[in-house]
């Protein structure tokens, strides 16, 4: 790879995004789970209420309310200063701090029951990075503990990387036409240079793919890897074999489907050598 440094270049590209005012005016919608995360704090509510929660990659606050609703000991990280400035002024009275899901060095080992990374936010870093995301929510759970985060599907149409423009609705209102292409064309224009500056980071393996993905106009490079593969990734890191997953709905999947996300839930053993990272 000639010294190619892709862990800097997804950080590069997608930290850019993430700091931006239009990034966090687009996570400042709403207060509730999607289905599939819902469905899966559901899976293991009896679990981890009232357990402490790390709330990792919480853009802008999402997921505060519903977590907090689990537990009121309760912190929320995020790698974006914007995003985190966010936070604390919509929930004053909640904890946000800035930091890296990859080196959590500040939280003790064996400190919290559950450990959320929702939105796909994992996927926001290359494969290394990804490891250490989940090695890190390994040491800082307590034995027994949950992780729970939504990621990518490799086995979707959408890891192929296709160009797709902007969505367009017409108008009988010419005024509002008129309005509507211009916005269109400065966007189809955005999404483009991006696309052409970007897709020369992609990487598609046997494991995984990274792809110069739609989202906020091609302005990520994101993590897609399928169920088999996720499961098998996650024991590797020493969680506990057969992750939960599910689908868009909601609904518990035992096998690969074409949905372009799923939520998983993997759980810390009890006992054993990595449950000694406890302390």
């Amino acid at each position: 790879m000639g010294g190619y440094d892709m862990s800097g270049a997804v950080d590069a590209i997608n930290l850019r995004t993430m700091r931006s005012k239009a990034a966090v005016a687009v996570y400042a919608v709403g207060e509730r789970l999607q289905p599939r995360e819902a469905a899966a704090l559901q899976s293991v509510l009896a679990r981890v209420r009232g357990q402490p929660i790390l709330d990792l990659g919480v853009g802008a606050g999402r997921t505060a309310k519903p977590l907090l609703a689990v537990s009121s000991d309760y912190l929320g990280i995020d790698y974006s200063p914007e995003m985190v400035a966010h936070c604390r002024a919509r929930y004053p009275n909640v904890r946000f701090e800035h930091g890296d899901a990859r080196e959590l060095r500040s939280l003790a080992a064996g400190s919290f029951g559950l450990v959320v990374f929702s939105c796909n936010g994992i996927c926001m870093v290359a494969h290394d990075d990804r490891l250490k995301i989940l090695r890190e929510a390994l040491r800082v759970l307590k034995p027994g503990g949950v992780l729970l985060f939504t990621t990518y599907n490799q086995d979707c149409d959408d890891e192929l990387g296709a160009f797709k423009f902007p969505e367009f609705a017409l108008s009988a209102n010419p005024v509002r036409l008129g309005v509507r292409a211009m916005r269109f064309v400065a966007a189809a224009l955005v999404r483009a240079r991006n696309w052409l500056r970007y897709r020369k980071h992609n990487l598609r393996t046997a494991e995984y793919s990274m792809i110069n993905d739609v989202c906020h106009d091609y302005g990520t490079m994101l993590y897609y890897i399928s169920l088999p593969n996720q499961r098998r990734q996650l024991e590797a890191c020493g969680f506990e074999r057969g992750a939960v997953a599910f689908d868009h709905a909601g609904k518990r999947i035992e096998t690969p489907n074409r949905e372009n996300d799923y939520s998983i839930v993997a759980f810390k053993p009890m006992a054993g050598p990595m449950a000694g990272l406890a302390g």
